[in-house]
């Protein structure tokens, strides 16, 4: 599987997680931008490394995120790096719905 299948998987990965993922194609090597729509200036960009035995997705900083196989690991790495910058929602209980 190439670079852009691997990235192709994460960015469905990372839709069903709520993010948006915007392929980048056109760069080499080629990226994946992402970005929570509520938030769209603050993002991530994850392109595909060839270390530590195998495909890993790796971050814009350089950081290995996970293994390209751990579609699931590689969706919390993004979750933890990104989803502090969202703002926090109250959670929707009977008491917030009278008040």
């Amino acid at each position: 599987m190439g670079d852009a299948e691997l990235l192709e998987a994460l960015g469905r990965a990372l839709a069903e997680a709520g993010w948006r993922a915007v392929p980048r194609y056109d760069e080499i090597p080629v990226r994946l931008r992402i970005f929570h729509p509520t938030l769209p200036v603050v993002g991530e960009t994850v392109s595909v490394t060839s270390e530590r035995g195998g495909a890993w997705f790796r971050s814009s900083t350089g950081r290995p995120l996970a293994p390209c196989r751990d579609l699931p690991r590689a969706v919390a790495a993004i979750n933890a790096t990104l989803g502090r910058f969202l703002p926090t929602r109250e959670p929707t209980t009977e008491s917030a719905l009278t008040r």
